[in-house]
């Protein structure tokens, strides 16, 4: 022991002689330790191999991910998918990340991999684990000048229940919140430089918040720019910076990081207006954690599957240490820790309603439960100021030992009590609290050890050693198994391909019901075929009130649909069998509709509705011929005739996601009505004039037209997207002066000193 106890001693003299060499092995061990902790995912073992559960992971962010790459490596950027929900604004849809520069990189990587697939995404997402505990590493470690505590800090955020049971699922989580430790390393660099600001590291920090609402998940961004905003405010005001500066400065990140993420964000606002998200409210928007899951905070796993509150039994007694210290920082975190905790909790908390009401974005956004994610990141950080301040008292910390060690006890007798009840009353046992309550026992007995009676010998490697052993053994004990299947990733089957070659190779273009045959996601998307089924935390509005309030047939008919995948042998409307398989639980059949609307054509009645409760109301009386009769919220200045012609002909020329040519010969004024969903920025020509693309039928397009032949051409050019493309640009150009203006005057700072 004493043998072990001196090369230890003498390994940590030789890493702090050069604090870059520590740095690097500090980074070294993480790396390994990421390994350690996904070599499952990791190892190219079939045998061995795991994956994420398909569901969210699968149905939305694989799917979006492989058709951002498909555009993208074809030269063509994806501002319109027409594969789900009848179309939609893919880049519009913040989920869809298509200009997320790591995911840029993961699309290059790809084409050395042979190709975008499961396994790749993954692969992101595993990257952004170690990305996000090197940044957590990396910010503690400025703050404490401590090594010990950056790795503890890194080890407890990485590995806890937030971050490997949340995100998973949700990637835009994961790839959103990562940043975070960025933003806040920025400020605290930048408030370091003596008389105000240093400008390169806020432009790190607008860097970060950057990265952050490019990946896609605003909620999570919004918890990010609270807390980047009351920690901004915190440094200043220790630093000494005055109330303008502090102010500009902080209102300089946050507009340098939506100035980066305009091509993203602008769009996006746009499309928000325009989704069943902007017509939820507090009811619908206010759930979260049941009061229940406070234990989770120190018993994982008994509750729920998934334990998002649990950062671990040694991070929670090093940040009470923190807060019982004094040390520098804490209360301001631990207050972050207490807010964002009670926000959890959504409506269930009258501070809930406060925020919804009166706190900018919050109104927004439904799950507050996510609100976890700050306060994992607090207990990580508080938990590496513990470590400081245990090594800067070096004293035995003895109300704390006290604490600990009657939790111990409570634990091992709350453990042996619901084992003998197991065993002798008729119940079924309780193996995962009995297996969480010994769990717990042990690992408050090890923390009581090692923090509450041998907090004197922190100054000691072995003690460093020791307490890195067991925040692994308790995160990697709890946290290793949550979200992963026994399947490798290659080898996911996900959707029923049987049908699929089933269906025709049709020059004009058509829809399909793929919700049984294709299961529940943007699967058409991954296929190229247009489905008016997907999922989306942003469907538009017209979209799911289509879905919503009419029935099967009358959807079928306003968005084009010719076949349908059912395991139903028959269907409202008349339609033919063309295949079948029945080689699963249930027979799914490919069904042919009968004389189904084309994807455009014309009509010559119009009806005026006041509202679009109004139009819905008459789209769902079947007497209402959708064929013959159009509606419009306004008459146009045509001149229809008496009796609706029987000869007008509608063909499709071009086809592309942003772009339609039509050739229209109408013997009559009319209106020509298309199967395409309605929304702002498409712009139309009818030979080779501008004109006014209408509202009809509560959601979809529409052009009026006078007898006689026309060209028709449509083409997706929204505003949004370029008033986005210049302000990033113009913010790319404000990151780079910053970088190099800080720069200058850090250099003459240094010079003059």
């Amino acid at each position: 022991m004493n043998r072990l106890r001196k090369l230890l001693h003498e390994a940590q003299n030789w890493l702090l002689a050069r604090p870059l060499r520590a740095d690097l092995a500090a980074v070294l061990l993480l790396t390994l330790l990421w390994a350690l902790f996904f070599w499952r995912a990791l190892t190219p073992n079939p045998a061995n191999q795991v994956s994420y559960p398909e569901g969210d992971f699968s149905g939305q962010f694989l799917t979006f991910a492989i058709y951002q790459a498909r555009r993208l490596l074809a030269g063509e950027i994806p501002l319109w998918n027409p594969y789900n929900m009848a179309g939609h604004p893919f880049l519009a849809d913040t989920q869809a990340a298509v200009f997320y520069p790591p995911r840029l990189l993961t699309i290059a990587a790809s084409q050395f991999t042979g190709g975008f697939t499961y396994a790749t995404l993954q692969a992101e997402a595993l990257l952004h684990y170690w990305i996000g505990a090197v940044l957590m590493y990396l910010f503690v470690r400025r703050l404490t000048a401590s090594y010990l505590a950056g790795l503890v800090s890194a080890l407890t955020l990485t590995f806890g229940g937030y971050q490997t049971g949340y995100p998973p699922l949700q990637l835009a989580i994961l790839e959103a919140g990562v940043w975070l430790p960025l933003a806040l390393l920025g400020l605290t660099r930048a408030s370091e430089q003596p008389g105000g600001w240093n400008l390169r590291w806020l432009a790190v920090s607008g860097l970060a918040l950057g990265l952050s609402l490019l990946a896609g998940h605003p909620q999570t961004t919004l918890f990010f720019l609270y807390v980047l905003i009351a920690y901004g405010i915190y440094r200043a005001v220790g630093a000494g910076i005055g109330w303008l500066p502090m102010g500009l400065g902080i209102a300089g990140v946050v507009a340098l990081g939506f100035g980066l993420a305009a091509v993203q964000i602008v769009p996006g606002l746009e499309y928000m207006r325009l989704t069943i998200r902007s017509e939820m409210g507090i009811d619908a928007l206010s759930g979260g954690f049941p009061f229940r899951d406070l234990v989770v905070l120190v018993l994982p796993n008994v509750v729920t599957l998934w334990s998002p509150l649990y950062s671990g039994v040694a991070a929670l007694a090093l940040a009470g240490v923190a807060v019982w210290r004094r040390e520098r920082g804490a209360y301001f975190w631990a207050v972050v820790v207490l807010v964002a905790l009670v926000l959890s909790f959504g409506g269930a908390t009258i501070l809930y309603r406060i925020v919804y009401l009166f706190a900018p974005g919050a109104s927004w956004f439904r799950g507050q439960e996510r609100a976890a994610y700050v306060v994992a990141h607090g207990i990580a950080i508080l938990s590496g100021l513990g470590v400081v301040a245990l090594r800067r008292s070096g004293l035995r910390v003895k109300p704390l030992a006290r604490v600990l060690a009657i939790a111990a006890a409570l634990a091992w007798a709350a453990a042996v009590e619901a084992f003998i009840i197991s065993r002798f009353v008729d119940q079924p046992e309780p193996i995962a609290l009995i297996n969480g309550l010994f769990l717990l026992g042990g690992l408050a007995t090890a923390v009581w050890l090692l923090v509450g009676r041998m907090a004197g010998h922190a100054h000691r490697a072995w003690w460093g050693a020791a307490l890195l052993a067991l925040v692994v053994f308790d995160l990697f004990s709890t946290s290793a198994n949550t979200n992963w299947e026994p399947i490798p990733a290659n080898e996911r089957l996900l959707y029923h391909r049987t049908l699929l070659p089933s269906l025709p190779d049709e020059e004009e273009p058509f829809r399909i019901d793929g919700r049984v045959g294709l299961a529940h996601g943007n699967y058409g998307t991954l296929l190229g075929v247009e489905d008016i089924r997907g999922i989306s935390p942003l469907e538009l509005s017209a979209h799911e009130s289509y879905e919503r309030l009419l029935p099967d047939y009358r959807l079928y008919e306003l968005l084009n649909v010719k076949y349908v995948f059912t395991d139903w042998r028959e269907l409202e409307r008349p339609s033919t069998i063309i295949a079948r398989d029945e080689s699963g639980v249930q027979p799914v059949y490919l069904h042919r509709l009968e004389n189904p609307l084309p994807r455009a054509w014309m009509t010559y009645y119009v009806s005026l509705a006041e509202d679009d409760a109004q139009a819905l109301a008459w789209l769902a009386d079947p007497g209402f011929d959708v064929r013959t009769t159009v509606i419009l919220d306004r008459a146009p200045t045509l001149d229809f005739p008496a009796e609706a012609p029987e000869d007008a002909q509608v063909t499709v020329e071009v086809y592309e996601p942003e772009r339609l040519v039509l050739s229209v010969d109408t013997p009559a004024d009319g209106v020509l009505v298309l199967s395409e969903m309605y929304y702002p920025g498409w712009q139309a020509t009818v030979d080779g004039n501008e004109a006014t693309i209408w509202r009809a039928n509560a959601g979809l397009r529409a052009l009026p037209l006078t007898a006689g032949q026309h060209e028709v051409t449509l083409v997706y050019r929204p505003l949004s997207f370029r008033l986005g493309v210049v302000l990033s640009l113009i913010s790319l150009v404000l990151l780079a002066l910053g970088m190099i203006a800080g720069e200058r005057l850090s250099m003459r700072s240094r010079q003059q000193s």
